[in-house]
């Protein structure tokens, strides 16, 4: 199973767009469970965010049983009336012609942990940041020593604050490299919030290399703002 995090601004003015069409995607279920199956998407969710200077993004998390060109080439070849609305709009909230082809790199899978066991989906959270200019190489390197090589560490800091899943993705964008983060657990939001508070050995280290690689203004020894859920599949 494939997995994916996608980041996409929202032009000013656009939210209400937005959850209109997640109000779309919730109300004709049929036609959404027809879409998502010919397109092999097993689950979704989207969140808005709103950033420090006054804009917005969607981001989004979605599982499927193929790649991600696959599945958008499924969404743009539809003839569902539900996707068709679903391009449109989504065009209409971002400015991005989605029917145009890719944007860029498909998203990359940088850093993943799940806990034991973990199977079933837990309550979610999903944020966006953007890497400073020249830091992609960095942050990979930096993925893999915290979710690969020091990997005990990692259970053991996310499990203690109740989290059960954890995924980090890259998107390469137009406008620069942003990291998705997407976290799932008892309250995700509540274990942010701890590991902002948090001065173990792994959680200072893990803040302190952020700093390294993300701009000035963005702090993890602050909670990240809980961000808006308009839509999920579970």
């Amino acid at each position: 199973m494939a997995s994916f995090g996608l980041v996409y601004p929202v032009l000013p003015g656009k939210e209400s767009v937005v959850r209109d069409v997640s109000r779309q995607l919730t109300e004709r279920r049929s036609e959404y469970q027809q879409s998502r199956q010919r397109g092999g998407v097993t689950f979704e969710r989207a969140y808005l965010q709103k950033n420090p200077d006054g804009s917005s993004m969607v981001v989004a998390y979605l599982e499927a049983d193929r790649g991600f060109g696959e599945v958008m080439g499924a969404l743009l070849s539809s003839d569902i009336p539900l996707d068709r609305y679903f391009i449109e709009k989504n065009a209409e909230a971002t400015g991005i012609d989605f029917a145009a082809g890719p944007q860029g790199p498909d998203p990359e899978l940088v850093g993943e942990w799940a806990a034991p066991g973990t199977s079933r989906h837990a309550k979610g959270f999903a944020f966006a940041a953007p890497l400073q200019p020249g830091k992609t190489d960095a942050a990979r390197e930096f993925a893999r020593e915290a979710y690969s090589t020091r990997q005990a560490e990692m259970a053991d800091s996310r499990s203690s604050k109740g989290l059960t899943r954890e995924q980090v993705f890259l998107n390469q964008t137009p406008a620069g490299d942003v990291v998705v983060v997407y976290l799932e657990g008892a309250d995700p939001v509540e274990g942010n919030r701890q590991f902002a508070a948090s001065n173990t050995p792994f959680d200072r280290w893990f803040k302190d290399a952020c700093k390294e690689i993300f701009p000035g203004f963005i702090n993890f020894d602050q909670p990240v703002p809980a961000n808006e859920e308009v839509f999920t599949s579970a």
